[in-house]
């Protein structure tokens, strides 16, 4: 498995970071971030440290709650500071969000709504080579649920939105 971290420089002020920024936990009380260009300012989301353009990569996510949930990448250059920084709702972010009881996978605007498997943890594979990201609940097993396939152009970075007070996204440790 890969190791990731959650970027504290991109942390929306609702998000605070513990357990070695692996864990990202909505806040009612904002953090007091210093404001700077990388940070989102609109969007309660963060991404990882780490930007991926070659090879393949593999992590897992445990969620809190899979209510109001976004996990996905996103170029570096996505914009952090207005309305259309939201995953999947601009050219430079793919995601799958759990909104009420629905599961849809976003880009550019475009909603696919997907059967919801429910998962408390997802692992998404990244292969830069093909140009595929896919998405899976993992239980006994991985099983996929989702398949984005794009041209990387550049680096992409594992996003996450989070929305609800209380919810939380942990990075999972895996043994390789």
């Amino acid at each position: 498995g890969t190791i990731l971290n959650f970027d504290v420089r991109t942390a929306h002020k609702r998000i605070s970071l513990s357990e070695n920024n692996t864990k990202a936990t909505v806040s009612d009380n904002p953090a007091h971030y210093p404001d700077i260009p990388l940070r989102f300012s609109v969007c309660s989301q963060v991404l990882c440290t780490k930007g991926f353009s070659q090879g393949r990569h593999y992590w897992e996510i445990k969620m809190s709650s899979n209510n109001f949930c976004g996990l996905g990448l996103a170029y570096g250059r996505i914009d952090r500071k207005g309305p259309s920084s939201r995953l999947g709702r601009n050219a430079d972010s793919w995601c799958v969000e759990w909104f009420n009881v629905k599961l849809s996978a976003w880009h550019n605007s475009i909603e696919t709504v997907l059967q919801n498997p429910n998962p408390s943890r997802v692992g998404i594979l990244l292969d830069c080579d093909q140009g595929s990201a896919t998405f899976y609940t993992v239980q006994d097993r991985a099983y996929p649920f989702h398949t984005f396939v794009f041209p990387f152009t550049e680096a992409v970075y594992p996003a996450f939105w989070i929305f609800s007070n209380g919810s939380s996204v942990s990075l999972c440790k895996l043994s390789n």
